[in-house]
């Protein structure tokens, strides 16, 4: 793959996803202003979801017949704007969870037809590595809206924190419309039932229950890593909690964006189902662990979350992998949005249950229960493994 190609891709990307967790990062403070609870924050984390679930269908199909550069684009432009009006009109629970919808609408054209992109302009040999890039950009740009939360928030308020993510995405869309990006192969075949039944396959069927499983911890702690750490630091004494838990947070996602690319590469060598087995269970650890954890030391919790942060996102794109490396190249594009229905479908209820258990539990019983969700995902691998299901492309 053209690596200028690669990187055009994933900074666009980058500046669109500042848009994902721009809500999670102003969280504490429209919390306080707006009287939500918990499980209310919770149902507008997940009605983003439902945003992308109900979307990324439609640019799935969309990606395999036409240049999937402008679903990206359009994508980019919709969850900009989206945001500004949720900075400038946003005031409570039902207009914060509308803007929220759209912006999930917006954020579905990005990913899957960016990743179709990068999977069909990437050798076989090196596709791990080149998703790994991709994969991490979306982290990174996920993280950085934490960042920009812990460096603005104080001047510009929650306000300028969601302008100015916005802004990225808007950016986003310029950039991709404006730069020469290769057509991939687009499909003339009209999907029939044998088509899509290969993407019903046993074979994809394990692999992408084992996303599902993935997504359901990876969104829920993302959603609720930076109220956690505000939280944690509040209990320690910690003088402006709010500035220094968005700022650890962003370093606890923003790490994941070395850990795409290590998975990545690492499939590359090992093979997909040894890497995701090696990633999916140190992270269930991390789950079980780190909301007991509130009387540890600040350096100890701070270690374990980093590890979390970067074992909870690293086998990400080795799904994506999975999938393209089985995958007819005509229904890709299908293939990874059924992927990522699938997948999303269980962020639309992971943030919320969190919320629910965190309302009438504590942080150690919430993060507890998506441990247990996230269990899935190890039975599917070891599925695989005794069906004697060939995961890895020879």
């Amino acid at each position: 793959m053209n690596q200028r190609v690669l990187w055009l891709l994933s900074i666009a990307q980058f500046l669109s996803m500042q848009v994902w967790f721009n809500f999670s990062a102003i969280m504490p403070l429209v919390q306080e202003q707006w009287q939500l609870s918990s499980t209310q924050s919770g149902i507008i984390v997940a009605t983003f979801h439902l945003g992308y679930v109900l979307a990324v269908i439609f640019y799935s199909f969309a990606s395999d017949k036409y240049n999937p550069k402008y679903s990206f684009a359009y994508g980019s432009l919709v969850a900009g704007i989206s945001g500004l009006l949720f900075a400038a009109f946003a005031e409570g629970f039902w207009s914060a969870m509308i803007l929220r919808l759209l912006s999930g609408i917006g954020i579905a054209g990005v990913y899957v037809p960016g990743m179709k992109m990068v999977a069909q302009l990437s050798p076989p040999a090196s596709r791990g590595k080149a998703m790994g890039i991709f994969v991490g950009s979306l982290v990174v740009g996920s993280g950085f809206s934490l960042f920009v939360s812990g460096v603005l928030q104080n001047a510009w308020g929650w306000q300028g924190v969601i302008l100015v993510t916005s802004c990225a995405a808007i950016l986003s869309c310029v950039l991709i419309l404006v730069s020469k990006i290769p057509v991939v192969s687009l499909s003339s075949t009209p999907v029939t039932l044998a088509l899509l039944k290969k993407i019903v396959a046993k074979k994809n069927l394990l692999v992408n229950f084992g996303y599902a499983g993935h997504c359901w911890e990876l969104y829920a702690m993302w959603a609720w890593i930076g109220p956690f750490m505000v939280y944690f630091y509040q209990q320690k004494g910690i003088a402006d909690a709010l500035t220094w838990g968005n700022l650890s947070a962003s370093s606890i996602v923003m790490i994941g964006g070395i850990a795409t690319y290590f998975g990545g590469m690492l499939s590359d060598r090992w093979g997909n189902v040894r890497a995701i087995r090696l990633f999916i269970l140190l992270s269930i650890a991390c789950s079980f662990s780190i909301g007991w954890m509130l009387l540890a030391p600040i350096w100890l919790v701070v270690a374990v979350a980093l590890l979390y942060g970067f074992t909870i996102i690293a086998d990400s794109p080795i799904y994506n992998k999975a999938i393209a490396d089985i995958t007819d190249p005509e229904v890709l594009g299908v293939a990874l949005g059924v992927q990522s229905v699938l997948g999303f479908s269980f962020t639309i209820i992971s943030p919320a249950v969190f919320g629910l258990f965190l309302d009438h539990g504590n942080w150690g019983v919430a993060f507890t229960v998506i441990a247990l969700g996230t269990l899935i995902t190890p039975f599917c691998i070891r599925a695989l493994q005794v069906a004697e299901v060939p995961l890895e492309k020879s």
